[in-house]
């Protein structure tokens, strides 16, 4: 950001101050302790993890012996590559961050955004995700910002790729677009592949699958679910009944609400404000990533565009 005058530039970074540090404050009364990230990645090794992301979007470096290097386009694969090693079993573990990821734009510029996030180790019930998820609500409250929160569970979708047995490719590609919500390339997909005709109508449709749970099992009426895609169904549904009259208002869900990211592997939400595309905050259960980082660690988390947050708060003070 540019400013003409040195007073409005220290203006902001005082409002900055002071909503970073509600924020703090905030998530250290719920036990979460701070964590400084670290600033590079393998290149190889977080491409391997992460397929469907845009390898030209990623900022590269060369290290002294001639490997490649990334600078962090996620801060969870950050932390969780540095908790790892000293993971104490049987504990739970409350983290938080104030930093930054990096990205290339579309015209081949490096992007800097800054992410306050929380990660929430050593817990698999689903209250944990529910602590997670309401957390994120209170600090958009904090700071009056209307919102709507996308929710999913990404257990629903693994769990019928796993059933319809698609390979590890086949399963990138159907994600791909299901994240992008192009339905002329899922029907050509669908037309393409060696799909059961009692699955077809079930994927056909998976881009309307939202609104509120009861819109969502009103839709799948009559559509033969196995029992752990009713599973998955049923823990949206949990999700539906704990949360307050207050935050359900800011609640919608979406079967086929996913992330670029392949790690999550239970509830996860997008939080979007008015005048944004992207979401401000996301996140959600990644004990995928943990398994594959080496040990099987329960963890969710979610990280907040510090920025985007930042622009609501000043609007409060024009």
């Amino acid at each position: 950001m540019e400013f003409l005058l040195m007073t409005e530039e220290l203006r902001y970074y005082k409002l900055k101050y002071e909503m970073t540090k509600r924020l703090e404050d905030l998530v250290i009364k719920k036990g979460y302790m701070q964590i400084e990230p670290q600033f590079f990645e393998e290149y190889d090794s977080f491409i391997q993890m992460n397929k469907r992301i845009k390898k030209e979007g990623t900022v590269k470096l060369l290290d002294l012996d001639g490997k490649i290097l990334i600078l962090r386009p996620d801060i969870t694969t950050s932390i969780i590559k540095h908790v790892i090693p000293k993971w104490e079993e049987n504990r739970e573990l409350k983290l938080f961050y104030l930093s930054t990821t990096f990205s290339r734009n579309q015209k081949g510029a490096i992007e800097e955004k800054k992410q306050f996030g929380i990660e929430y180790l050593g817990d698999s019930s689903m209250q944990a995700d529910l602590e997670v998820l309401k957390l994120g609500f209170s600090m958009l409250k904090t700071f009056g910002i209307e919102f709507i929160a996308e929710i999913n569970n990404n257990r629903f979708l693994n769990t019928l790729l796993e059933e319809l047995g698609f390979d590890e490719e086949k399963s990138t590609q159907f994600k791909t677009i299901i994240y992008y919500k192009n339905q002329d390339a899922l029907n050509q997909f669908i037309k393409d592949s060696n799909i059961p005709l009692s699955n077809q109508t079930l994927l056909k449709n998976i881009l309307k699958y939202q609104g509120s749970i009861s819109d969502i099992k009103r839709m799948l009426k009559g559509i033969s679910l196995s029992s752990k895609l009713m599973d998955a169904i049923d823990e949206l549904e949990f999700v539906n009944k704990s949360l307050d009259k207050e935050d359900i208002k800011y609640a919608r869900f979406d079967l086929s609400a996913i992330s670029q990211y392949d790690y999550y592997a239970g509830i996860t939400f997008k939080i979007y404000i008015e005048g944004t595309s992207n979401p401000i905050m996301s996140g959600g259960r990644y004990d995928l990533l943990t398994k594959r980082l080496g040990k099987d660690i329960p963890a969710v988390g979610f990280t907040l565009n510090s920025a985007d947050i930042l622009k609501e708060v000043l609007k409060n003070y024009e």
